[in-house]
């Protein structure tokens, strides 16, 4: 009896004296936030250490997936995960649809509907911007001077002959940054002119798919004196000391990155406060950071942004910024490759034989209209984004994606081959 009335003695006084230490564990279980995020170490520690700062009560815990597995996982494991937090637009919009987030306060929310004709924020409130990620160009300012070429400034500087083999170009189908890269050049030029540049540039190309280094280091290591990456990937390298410069041409392909709170989210309360920390204007101004350089979706975070630094909204405005959607972006990578990656040995092989038929003077209209005919898309803008396209890009399985690029690449190749036909014939006749 004397043992248990000691045993009972010591828990009453842990319980109300030195209960502190569970006190803790409780709060600490019950006080965390669980956020799921493909951010990098660097810019979650100092997002982590800024929200217990301003947030004392909760504590961070961070689960690290990427696009591919994040969406499987979210729909698979109900109740595990607070907050989704990641450049991954696809995925929000999937998780919304199948009824897995909760509305955001729309109070929390400071920036635009849209940039640039880029969405920005779910119309439906279910999720939204937090950070802009800008496309552009990092180039090499010595190396091109020593080629004495003029530093490009716009996507039509990329067709000058005098690049060939000098740009880095990531595959948009390989290659997630780079989704909107083919939407972005095209806009604001008819579909014809922009075909015809895209034709000029992918002569000058060195593609770089998922597997092979970054952008950034083929333009370090010279194989390559452009290279078309996001502005952070080129931040980063040029924080590290590299030469290189970043231009962001007149028409830049955005990518948002969101937030959102799970709709089963075991930690409400903390959820809540992690994901408006995100759009604070604390938040806001963390992505200012010499290693994070983000640029943020509200518009008055740059009022404090450091020199030097691009404001987005800044930028003119365009007389077409209509941006494509996802299905339709994914159908115009699918036809770029088909068309001109598939071909491009051939496609510059065709214009070498182009220039030397010009070099022995011969028939003058039938050269250029060669040159025309290579230069025009295979298909009228209408007849590539039709319903039926749209629906096979859509389903959930590939084989009429495939069908399609085939026929599509397929063509590209009797009318290359029609041109070499034509091109032999010239040259070959007196």
């Amino acid at each position: 009896m004397t043992n248990r009335h000691h045993l009972a003695k010591m828990f009453k006084k842990l319980l109300l004296g030195g209960g502190l230490l569970l006190g803790s564990l409780v709060a600490t279980a019950a006080d965390k936030v669980v956020v799921m995020t493909s951010y990098p170490q660097e810019m979650i520690s100092q997002f982590e250490a800024a929200f217990e700062k301003d947030f004392p009560q909760y504590r961070l815990e961070v689960l690290w997936k990427q696009s591919n597995d994040a969406f499987s996982y979210l729909s698979q494991h109900p109740g595990e995960v607070d907050v989704y937090w990641t450049p991954s637009r696809q995925n929000f919009s999937r998780l919304a649809k199948q009824g897995l987030l909760q509305k955001l306060d729309p109070v929390w929310i400071h920036a635009p509907a849209s940039l640039h004709g880029t969405l920005l924020n779910d119309p439906q409130g279910f999720y939204a911007a937090t950070e802009i990620a800008g496309l552009g160009m990092v180039i090499a300012p010595t190396a091109l001077d020593k080629a004495k070429l003029r530093q490009p400034q716009d996507w039509q500087d990329l067709t000058n002959p005098a690049l060939q083999g000098m740009i880095a170009f990531p595959l948009p189908t390989k290659v997630g940054f780079a989704a909107g890269l083919i939407d972005a050049m095209l806009r604001g030029k008819s579909w014809t002119d922009g075909w015809a540049m895209l034709s000029k540039i992918v002569l000058n190309a060195r593609f770089i798919d998922n597997g092979a280094t970054f952008i950034t280091d083929e333009v370090v290591a010279g194989r390559a004196t452009v290279g078309i990456t996001m502005d952070f990937f080129a931040a980063s390298t040029i924080a590290k000391g590299a030469p290189l410069q970043y231009v962001y041409p007149p028409i830049v392909a955005y990518s948002p990155a969101h937030v959102a709170i799970m709709q089963e989210a075991p930690h409400q309360a903390a959820a809540e406060a992690f994901a408006q920390f995100t759009l604070s204007p604390s938040g806001q101004q963390l992505l200012f950071a010499p290693d994070i350089r983000k640029l943020p979706v509200d518009p008055s975070a740059y009022a404090h942004k450091p020199q030097g630094y691009f404001t987005p909204y800044a930028a003119p405005a365009l007389k077409d910024e209509h941006v494509r959607d996802v299905a339709e972006q994914n159908i115009l990578n699918a036809f770029f490759e088909a068309n001109l990656v598939k071909h491009q040995a051939l496609l510059q092989s065709l214009f070498v034989n182009i220039t030397f038929a010009r070099h022995l003077k011969r028939d003058p209209d039938k050269i250029n209209d060669i040159e025309r005919q290579l230069l025009q898309p295979l298909l009228a803008e209408p007849a590539l984004f039709t319903a039926e396209h749209l629906a096979a890009f859509q389903a959930a399985q590939p084989s009429e994606r495939e069908s399609l690029t085939k026929q599509w690449g397929e063509l590209a190749k009797a009318r290359y081959q029609a041109a070499a036909n034509a091109l032999q014939a010239l040259l070959v006749n007196q």
